[in-house]
């Protein structure tokens, strides 16, 4: 088979690594750093040793707190004024997946004319980006590692990506010391989505024999420690454990592309405000239920995965398969995240929307090991809607 694989450029990993960026900014021939992280993390403080070791580099400064949980087109064109305004010349993207994808569609607007709408899609951002340095704060989106941006899509209803190999970060850096203070519930939503994303690739029709290394060792990494990082957030090895097999699964399924969980899961109304790893949580088991018959060998593989035995000699490829639904839906049990659609507030007559726009999400759909239209994705969801 012949594949092309991208990947960023530099990965800086280790308790303590942050104190690096300024290094890495000088590497990047900047001066001056513009850094892109959300309220909430800024209201406690997350971002402080990033800003003390700029400060103590000698690299001018600022902050840009104001990255919306659900990126917008607005909120895009208002980062890059404000960058611009400051005049940048590396941006640095901290925090969790909205951060970092409002940083990466920024640097697109940054070297590139918007507004940011014109390039949803594949491959169409003409020029390199601004210079980046990515830091993730939650061991969950893999945004760090790929070259895609999910915005909300506020003219037409649902999310949708611009995707470029210009968008790879210059730098990411791993420090898993940042994630030590994350909730329990963020903690157990964002490694969901990161096995999701593993899972997806791994199964997927443009999956390769790289992005199954990466993606096989990304879903044990995840399966494995899960449950310690949400039971104890304070445990080092776990932590550490869960932010590399993010990543991971970050370089996986940024050159595969993922599936139907991810068409369903970011099609679903905005007006919900429904996180993006709590919908891969609880969409996960319909993508699983309906894809595994199309491609038993790998999620029998999968299901050991969550199962935490290899199970070959004892079960045939298909039992194994059939099991992953239930191996995934145990997973969520042991986390407390509630499935079906239902729990979530969604209302039935939001769901042949919903699967419109899903069976639309072509560059999802054409990855998915089965192939799904509206009826299919909708009477998915309806079986499930109860959970």
């Amino acid at each position: 088979m012949s594949f092309t694989h991208y990947a960023v450029k530099k990965i800086v990993h280790g308790l303590g690594s942050i104190k690096q960026a300024p290094v890495e900014v000088k590497n990047l021939k900047g001066s001056k750093a513009f850094i892109v992280t959300d309220p909430g993390l800024a209201k406690i403080g997350v971002q402080k040793p990033l800003e003390e070791a700029l400060t103590a580099g000698g690299i001018e400064w600022k902050l840009y707190a104001e990255a919306e949980l659900e990126p917008s087109m607005d909120s895009i064109q208002h980062c890059t004024d404000e960058a611009k305004a400051f005049g940048a010349d590396v941006i640095i993207g901290f925090g969790g997946g909205s951060a970092l994808d409002t940083t990466k569609a920024a640097s697109v607007l940054l070297s590139n004319e918007g507004p940011i709408d014109r390039y949803f899609g594949m491959n169409l951002v003409p020029n390199p980006c601004m210079p980046s340095i990515l830091i993730p704060t939650t061991a969950g989106t893999g945004s760090e590692m790929t070259n895609i941006s999910v915005l909300a899509d506020t003219k037409n209803g649902g999310k949708k990506g611009v995707v470029s190999e210009y968008m790879y970060a210059d730098v990411v850096i791993l420090d898993a010391e940042l994630t030590f203070g994350l909730p329990p519930k963020v903690t157990a939503m964002t490694g969901v989505d990161a096995f999701v994303h593993a899972m997806e690739s791994f199964c997927g029709i443009a999956a390769t024999p790289l992005t199954d290394a990466l993606n096989l060792q990304a879903m044990k990494l995840v399966a494995g420690n899960i449950r310690q990082a949400y039971a104890n957030g304070g445990n080092a090895a776990a932590r550490d454990a869960m932010l590399y097999g993010s990543a991971l699964a970050g370089m996986g399924f940024g050159n595969t592309q993922n599936g139907i969980i991810h068409a369903i899961g970011t099609t679903l109304p905005t007006e919900y405000h429904i996180p993006h790893g709590l919908a891969m949580s609880f969409v996960g088991p319909v993508g699983i239920a309906y894809n595994h018959i199309a491609n038993p060998e790998k999620y029998a593989i999968v299901a050991d995965i969550l199962r935490g035995e290899d199970r070959s000699a004892c079960m045939s490829v298909l039992d194994r398969a059939a099991d992953c639904e239930g191996a995934f839906i145990d997973m969520l049990r042991d986390l407390d995240i509630k499935t079906g659609f239902a729990a979530y507030g969604i209302k039935r007559e939001d769901l042949p929307a919903s699967a419109e726009r899903a069976a639309n999400a072509k560059r999802l759909i054409d990855n998915n090991p089965r192939k799904a239209g509206k009826a299919e994705i909708l009477a998915l969801m309806e079986t499930y809607y109860e959970g």
